[in-house]
């Protein structure tokens, strides 16, 4: 996981003096995660949902959305955090796991590169699990 790795803090401490941000929320990048990181230049939470439409950890067939917003989730949250007031989740999302692999199927078969990359996702969730997305203690 990038985010884990031991130059991210001192990225990141460029990035936040440079913007300003507090929160950076991006969407379909791999993996699915959540850090909170306390730098000199000021506090940075980083949320990724990994993908909406296809599983993001193993042996699940649900996505995930990431809300941001003033009041808890009136949702289910796999994990999340509270900063400053305001509520950081990830929100399972379920979808036509079916449906979707048999469109998926017919648009790539076996021996393409979209096949090759994604298929074993679709079927068994990446080698992941929702503890290694999970915020650890800030950083």
């Amino acid at each position: 996981m990038s985010l884990d790795r031991a130059d991210m803090p001192a990225r990141l401490e460029t990035i936040r003096r440079a913007s300003h941000i507090d929160v950076f929320a991006s969407t379909h990048t791999c993996l699915a995660a959540l850090r909170d990181f306390r730098l000199a230049a000021g506090r940075v939470t980083v949320i990724n949902n990994g993908a909406a439409g296809m599983p993001n950890f193993a042996g699940t067939r649900t996505g995930l959305v990431t809300r941001i917003g003033r009041t808890p989730a009136p949702h289910l949250t796999l994990y999340g955090i509270e900063r400053d007031g305001v509520h950081i989740d990830a929100i399972p999302l379920a979808y036509d796991h079916d449906r979707f692999l048999q469109r998926f199927l017919a648009r790539w078969p076996a021996g393409s590169a979209a096949h090759v990359s994604y298929f074993g996702r679709i079927v068994s969730g990446p080698d992941y699990e929702i503890a290694q997305a999970r915020p650890a203690a800030s950083m």
